[in-house]
């Protein structure tokens, strides 16, 4: 009986180590996840996963950050999520307080980023989630490239010349996904392109030929989309006159420099600087974690027009003024001129819809939030890049729903409010005195 019994302990125990094996096979061939919260809040969209399975390039993340325990276990695990899917994208870290040389060498931000990379291209995150990872997933695989036209001849800024006042910086990081930006010269080359994904008329100083802007209202009749960056110089008052387009747009430049005393605070040097670091709801600001520069900027009025739909951008606050005297001394508000208080409108965008489909519109009163020596402040890089993306077309290519948790938002009924009011500030209270009252009259009964 007992030969018998040890038998079956001998099994039993072999069946368990058994078990244990298979059960340890099986965790290293097979992932098994159920989301069980109410809105799947740490599952990836059925967008994303679409996004993930179509993708066959291998892309590796490097995450460029601080030695935080916290940030760096979210984004493994959001990457994580992301590798359950696409296996191909891997991911390491570099420490810029241990490897200061390397971090220097992929220029990465100060204050840490992530940063794509295929074989050909290459995207930078500040803001990490799962719509600006799949977003900026969804970039490097541009199937083609497409091309931004720079018009030059009158003083603009140029996406190729290597100095503090152009856009080399940006052009180069938009050839990184796909967007590759060239000048083009309206009196050699006057028509423009139908292949052209966006014109930038990048604050001229000098003014157009009749022709030349004939040619740029062909374009936008043709329904080319268009970035207008305005600039009112003030050693050269004599802005190029573009009322062609303004009328066809609806918006006119107000004369004056913007003055912003919140953000003299922060640039006491330069009244003229304006920062923001709140913005208006749009999809090209709703990322943007970091201010806006934006100096010298001038201010913009704006009359919609019929079959438009106009949304500010970037507008400062109420304790800011177009400024037209001089920047120097006590500057302040002269309601008795033609100055205009805040808030004012920096930027605005344009979209209507067309039969060839919709086009769309930005006119900005600054051309130095991109220019390299700016673009890297604050969030002007991430800025201007998310701008030229929303005039093409592709910002709103991922539709994210936002799923909002159940339990993140409590409502209650004015009865309920009353309840709970008279429990928590009547009864307990109340009841918490009975009792003092009853332990201090048992005290001077045992006493």
């Amino acid at each position: 009986m007992k030969k018998h019994s040890s038998k079956l302990h001998l099994i039993a125990a072999l069946l368990v180590v058994g078990i244990g094996i298979l059960l340890g096979w099986f965790s290293q061939h097979f992932a098994v996840s159920v989301d069980v919260t109410a809105n799947n809040r740490h599952s990836l969209s059925n967008t994303t996963v679409s996004l993930l399975r179509s993708m066959q390039t291998p892309v590796e993340v490097i995450a460029v950050l601080a030695p935080d325990v916290k940030q760096r276990n979210g984004v493994e695990a959001l990457i994580e999520r992301f590798q359950q899917i696409k296996p191909n994208i891997s991911l390491r870290f570099i420490n810029p307080e241990t490897d200061p040389a390397q971090a220097r060498e992929l220029n990465a931000a100060p204050g840490g980023e992530l940063i794509l990379r295929t074989t050909a291209r290459e995207q930078r995150l500040q803001n990490l989630s799962e719509r600006s990872l799949a977003n900026s997933l969804q970039q490097l695989t541009r199937d083609s490239e497409k091309t931004l036209v720079f018009i030059s001849g009158h003083g603009e800024r140029s996406p190729s010349r290597a100095t503090n006042d152009d856009w080399l910086i940006i052009s180069e990081q938009l050839a990184n996904i796909g967007l590759v930006a060239r000048e083009q010269s309206l009196v050699s080359e006057p028509s423009i392109s139908d292949d052209v994904a966006l014109v930038v008329i990048a604050a001229p100083t000098k003014n157009y030929f009749p022709g030349e802007l004939a040619s740029i209202n062909n374009y936008v009749q043709r329904g080319g989309n268009l970035l207008w960056l305005v600039e009112q110089n003030r050693e050269n008052p004599n802005v190029p006159d573009f009322s062609l387009l303004s009328k066809t747009l609806g918006v006119e430049t107000l004369p004056g420099v913007v003055v912003d005393t919140a953000s003299q605070a922060l640039a006491a040097d330069s009244p003229d600087f304006v920062l923001l670091d709140r913005f208006t709801k749009h999809p090209i600001t709703s990322t943007l974690t970091n201010p806006v520069l934006l100096p010298q900027a001038t201010a913009l009025a704006v009359t919609p027009l019929a079959g438009q739909e106009v949304l500010p951008l970037l507008q400062t606050p109420e304790a800011s003024w177009t400024e037209t005297g001089a920047l120097s001394g006590d500057i302040r508000f002269d309601a008795n001129s033609l100055e205009v208080s805040g808030p004012l409108l920096l930027g605005v965008t344009i979209e209507r819809t067309l039969q060839s489909g919709s086009q769309r519109f930005a006119v900005i009163g600054d051309a130095d939030f991109a220019a390299s020596q700016f673009v890297g402040n604050g969030g002007n890089q991430n800025f201007t890049q998310s701008l030229v993306l929303w005039l093409i077309g592709e910002s709103a290519s991922m539709e994210f729903v936002v799923r909002r948790a159940p339990d993140s938002q409590l409502s209650l009924n004015n009865r309920s409010i009353v309840l709970i009011s008279s429990l928590y500030l009547v009864v307990l209270p109340l009841l918490f005195l009975v009792v003092a009252g009853l332990v201090r009259w048992r005290r001077m009964r045992e006493k």
